[in-house]
């Protein structure tokens, strides 16, 4: 018997209390947060990439994208705030990143 599964066709919306909410990859490509996902949108072929959040977290505070746009950040807020690395290219996590000596429970 196989197990059914639910994956992401199209995300509308817009993630608005995330700190730099939008960047553009280059110049088809935009990144912005919706919901508990990034989303890579390429405005050519209107078609969109996913990068889930963290299944432990509470919602994104704030992204970056590199200055060489290879590489996203993710700050998100929880129990133990992170600051997630992925690579844009793969959309693979690179590293995670806490502060378990903080007292917060947000990273910006």
């Amino acid at each position: 018997m196989s197990i059914a599964a639910v994956t992401h066709k199209y995300v509308f919306g817009l993630k608005g209390d995330v700190n730099n909410n939008i960047a553009y990859l280059d110049e088809q490509t935009i990144v912005y947060p919706a919901g508990s996902n990034v989303i890579l949108y390429n405005t050519e072929n209107k078609s969109q990439r996913f990068i889930q959040a963290i299944d432990k977290s509470e919602g994104m505070t704030a992204m970056a994208v590199g200055g060489i746009k290879r590489f996203l950040a993710i700050a998100e807020r929880g129990e133990k705030p992170t600051c997630t690395i992925y690579d844009l290219h793969s959309l693979r996590r690179r590293k995670t990143l806490t502060l378990s000596d903080m007292e917060s429970k947000a990273s910006i």
